[in-house]
């Protein structure tokens, strides 16, 4: 058994609307409008990507268009989130995924509840194809807010770029095998980046078990973790992905064992505004600098 050095993958939380900002967007009668809806739902676009690029490892054909339909509550929370008539099949088993990051949105208060759809259009970027155009609600509820999304989740599914030794090594050695590690911490990352969107406080350790043929193909990968490491998507995106990965071909082939450790990262300090020197306090009716947040 060779043993690789630890991995260590952090990723900051997704980051919500901030509806402080966007709070001058309501209308003047308290109620949710256009404006204001695509400005928040926008923000799903990157953890729905994350969604999009994980689930890229089960299906690298996937693609289609999808739009959400939310009730969105007077204190801001998202609830009711459904699907509009069918999502392309493809894409069809990534959908809870995509409810969570819509459902995690926040707007700012209103008078009453508002009824929004929002759409997603699906698009492989190695597929030569143009990306779909995103379904449209064809007749719209009664007040439904019909917000528009420019942005189309467009990405690549994840591949090793690790290109393997023409002739085969005598050994399997623990600097060669070691040579992939860059290629398993880019599948640890986007795995943990897609499993975030789902449970947004997922963090800590686990054992990663690969058995090599002397191809350097994955003949077998198994996790060794504890917790919500241990189930669920999160450990089947990395048991599918991992088969994927590619290492130095041997003449023995090799039994390796990772440490990989996920965390969440720390947001960052705010900053002051400016570095100029500080000045003299004023005398009388001053008031000093707020960093913004």
């Amino acid at each position: 058994m060779i043993a690789l050095d630890a991995i260590r993958v952090t990723h900051a939380p997704w980051t919500q609307a901030d509806t402080a900002t966007n709070a001058a967007l309501v209308g003047r009668r308290g109620q949710l409008t256009q404006a204001l809806a695509e400005a928040v739902l926008r923000s799903a676009n990157e953890p729905v990507r994350a969604c999009y690029k994980g689930f890229l490892a089960f299906n690298p054909q996937a693609a289609g268009s999808v739009t959400i339909l939310m009730r969105v509550d007077p204190d801001g929370q998202v609830r009711d989130v459904e699907t509009v008539g069918s999502p392309d099949p493809s894409v069809a088993l990534m959908m809870p995924c995509v409810l969570d990051a819509v459902r995690s949105r926040r707007f700012p208060t209103t008078r009453g509840s508002s009824l929004v759809s929002f759409p997603f259009a699906f698009h492989n970027g190695e597929v030569g194809t143009s990306a779909p155009v995103a379904a449209n609600v064809a007749r719209p509820r009664p007040g439904e807010i019909v917000a528009t999304n420019p942005d189309p989740i467009t990405v690549r599914a994840w591949r090793p770029a690790l290109v393997p030794h023409a002739q085969p090594a005598p050994v399997a050695t623990r600097e060669l095998m070691a040579e992939s590690s860059a290629d398993v911490t880019s599948l640890v990352d986007t795995c943990y980046a897609a499993a975030l969107v789902i449970v947004p406080t997922l963090s800590g350790s686990f054992s990663l078990r690969v058995a090599v043929e002397p191809s350097g193909h994955v003949r077998d990968l198994e996790t060794e973790a504890q917790g919500m490491l241990g189930i669920g998507p999160w450990r089947d995106c990395i048991r599918t992905l991992g088969r994927q990965l590619l290492f130095h071909a041997s003449v023995t082939g090799a039994a390796i064992t990772i440490p990989v450790s996920v965390e969440l990262s720390q947001p960052a300090a705010p900053t002051p505004a400016a570095e100029a020197p500080v000045a003299a306090p004023p005398t009388r009716g001053g008031l000093l600098p707020v960093s913004p947040r």
